[in-house]
C-alpha cells in the first residue's frame, strides 16, 4: 500500500460520498419542511408541468363557483322584482273584473277606478326599472339585445331594439339582415378659395371680423383680426370645436379653407360672417338603412332607419315610420323602435366619408349578456328576461290593431288623439284581456328565469364543487410529498450520513501513518 502525505484519495472519496449524502438530506429535510414533492421543475418537469396546468384550471373552476354564486343572487333578485309585477298585475286585474260589472258602478266609481289603475301601470314599469343586481338592470329590457355577427361587428356598433314599441315583438333566435345604407355617410361642410397661398399667408381683410359659427355642438363667436393669416383663422375654428362641433382645415395647394361638422349626416352648420366663409354650407345626406327581422308571429318585417344627424356623431339611425301599416295603430312596431348605430370607420380627415357595407350583413336575435360558468371561455351561459315594462306587457293579446298594444295605451291621455282611459271609455274588458296576456308573459319570463336558475347554474355549481375537490387532489398526488415513505427516506439518508461522517474521520487518520516510518 503507498502511502502518500499530500494526497490522501481514502479521504477525497469519502468526502464526495459524504457531500452527496448531504445533499440528499438537504432535499429530504426541504420536501418534510415544505410539504411538496416537486419544489423545482428540474426534480420532475413532466410532474411539474401537469401540476401547474392543474392548479392554473382549479383556480379558474374556485372562482367560477364565485361566479355560479353571484348569478344565483342576480336571478333571485330578479325574480323577486317580477313576483312584485305579479302581485300588482293581480290587483290590476281586481280591478279590470270590477270595471266589467257596468250594472254596480257609476262615473265616480269608474274615474276612482282608472286612477288605481293608472297608479298600478306606472308602478310596474317604476319596479321593472328599479330591478337591478349591481349596475345591470334586469327587467328593463337591457339582457334581451341583438347579437351582431363578426362581419357586421366591422361595421356596426349596437343594434338595439325598445320592446315597448315593438307590439309584433321579434322572434328568439331569428335572423336580423342589415342591408347596406342608401350611400356613404358625410358631413355638412363650407368653404372658401384663398388662391394656392402658402400657409403663413394672410387673409385679405382690411377690419377685424367677427364670425359666428354655430355647429352640432352649439354657438361660438370668433373673433378674427386684421392681417390675421390663414392658419390663424384656422386654429381659432379648431380651438372652439369642442363648443361648436366644427373643425376646419387649409389646403394650401388648392387654397381652400373648409369648415365641417364634426357629425355625420346634415347636422347643424351656419356661418354668420361679412368676408369668412361666406359661400353657403353644403348639407350633407341623412342616409338610410333597411333592416329586415322575424316578428313574434314569424312574419318577415322590413324597417327603414333614418340617419340621426343629431345622434352623438351622427352615426346613430333609428325608424321614423311605425308598421306595417301606414298609418296608426301599428301592430308590427312603432317610430323608435331599433337603434342602430354604425362604427366610423373614416379616416378622420376633412372631407372623409363612411363608405357603405358592400354587402348585407347578419345578426340574431340572442342576447350577449352571459354568465361565464366554466374555467374555459368557450363555458358561458346566455341570459335573458324580457321587458317587463308596462309598455312592453300585454302584446301577446293581440289587440295592437284596436288601438289595445300594451297597457300604457289604458292610460289617458290629452292626446293625439285624446283619451279619457280604460274604465271611463268603457275599455273593461279590453283591460282585462291585456292584464291577464300580462300575467302570462311575466309568468313565462318567471319560468325561464327558474328553469336557467335551478337546471343549470345551480347544477353547474354542485358540479364545479366535486370537479374543484377532484383537482385539488389530482394535484396533491402531484406535487405533495409522502411523509410516510419520506420519513423513511431520512431515516436511510441519516444512518448513510452518519457512516460517511465515522469514515471521513478514520480515512483521515492514514497519513498519520507516516509518522511511524519517520521514528
Amino acid at each position: 500500500m503507498a502511502i502518500r502525505l499530500n494526497y490522501n484519495p481514502m479521504s477525497v472519496l469519502t468526502h464526495a460520498a459524504l457531500s452527496r449524502t448531504d445533499r440528499q438530506m438537504s432535499r429530504v429535510l426541504q420536501r418534510m419542511s415544505s410539504g411538496e414533492r416537486v419544489q423545482r421543475t428540474a426534480e420532475d418537469p413532466a410532474a411539474m408541468v401537469v401540476a401547474n396546468n392543474v392548479r392554473y384550471y382549479r383556480t379558474g373552476v374556485d372562482r367560477v363557483q364565485s361566479n355560479a354564486d353571484e348569478a344565483i343572487a342576480m336571478l333571485q333578485t330578479a325574480d323577486a322584482g317580477m313576483d312584485q309585477i305579479t302581485l300588482t298585475l293581480q290587483k290590476l286585474r281586481s280591478l279590470a273584473v270590477s270595471g266589467l260589472s257596468a250594472a254596480t258602478t257609476d262615473a265616480k266609481q269608474n274615474t276612482a277606478l282608472q286612477a288605481e289603475l293608472e297608479a298600478g301601470i306606472r308602478a310596474i314599469t317604476t319596479m321593472a326599472d328599479g330591478t337591478a343586481f349591481g349596475s345591470t338592470s334586469l327587467l328593463n329590457g337591457s339582457l334581451r339585445d341583438n347579437t351582431l355577427s363578426t362581419q357586421a361587428l366591422e361595421h356596426y356598433k349596437t343594434l338595439a331594439s325598445d320592446y315597448t314599441k315593438l307590439p309584433g315583438g321579434m322572434m328568439d333566435g331569428a335572423t336580423i339582415t342589415i342591408n347596406p345604407a342608401s350611400g356613404s355617410l358625410g358631413k355638412s361642410s363650407t368653404a372658401q378659395n384663398f388662391g394656392a397661398a402658402t400657409p403663413g399667408s394672410t387673409v385679405a381683410i382690411g377690419a377685424p371680423e367677427t364670425m359666428v359659427l354655430t355647429g352640432p355642438k352649439g354657438t361660438a363667436t370668433i373673433n378674427i383680426p386684421a392681417g390675421a393669416t390663414i392658419d390663424a383663422v384656422t386654429a381659432a375654428i379648431n380651438s372652439n370645436a369642442l363648443l361648436t362641433g366644427v373643425t376646419a382645415s387649409y389646403d394650401a395647394t388648392t387654397g381652400d379653407l373648409i369648415a365641417e361638422s364634426s357629425s355625420y349626416g346634415n347636422a347643424a352648420l351656419t356661418v354668420a360672417s361679412s368676408t369668412l366663409l361666406t359661400g353657403g354650407v353644403v348639407a350633407a345626406a341623412d342616409q338610410t338603412i333597411d333592416i329586415t327581422y322575424i316578428d313574434g308571429a314569424g312574419i318577415p318585417q322590413t324597417v327603414t332607419l333614418t340617419q340621426d344627424a343629431t345622434s352623438p356623431g351622427g352615426l346613430t339611425f333609428t325608424n321614423l315610420l311605425g308598421g306595417p301599416e301606414g298609418v296608426e295603430p301599428f301592430t308590427g312596431f312603432t317610430p323608435g323602435a331599433f337603434s342602430l348605430t354604425l362604427l366610423d370607420t373614416s379616416t378622420g380627415t376633412i372631407g372623409s366619408t363612411i363608405p357603405p357595407a358592400g354587402l348585407a350583413l347578419e345578426g340574431t336575435r340572442q342576447g350577449t349578456t352571459a354568465f361565464q360558468l366554466g374555467a374555459l371561455s368557450s363555458q358561458r351561459v346566455t341570459v335573458e328576461i324580457p321587458d317587463l315594462r308596462s309598455g312592453a306587457l300585454g302584446h301577446s293579446a293581440g289587440l295592437a290593431g284596436s288601438g289595445f298594444a300594451s297597457l300604457d295605451d289604458l292610460l289617458a291621455r290629452t292626446g293625439p288623439p285624446a283619451y279619457a282611459g280604460a274604465f271611463v271609455a268603457g275599455n273593461a274588458a279590453e283591460t282585462l284581456a291585456l292584464i291577464d296576456a300580462a300575467l302570462d308573459e311575466v309568468n313565462r319570463a318567471r319560468g325561464v328565469t327558474g328553469a336557467l336558475q335551478s337546471s343549470t347554474v345551480e347544477r353547474v355549481r354542485e358540479s364545479l364543487s366535486v370537479s374543484s375537490i377532484n383537482l385539488r387532489e389530482f394535484e396533491s398526488l402531484l406535487r405533495d410529498v409522502d411523509m410516510a415513505q419520506e420519513s423513511a427516506e431520512y431515516a436511510r439518508v441519516q444512518v448513510m450520513m452518519q457512516a460517511a461522517t465515522a469514515m471521513l474521520a478514520q480515512a483521515n487518520q492514514v497519513p498519520q501513518t507516516v509518522l511511524q516510518l519517520l521514528k
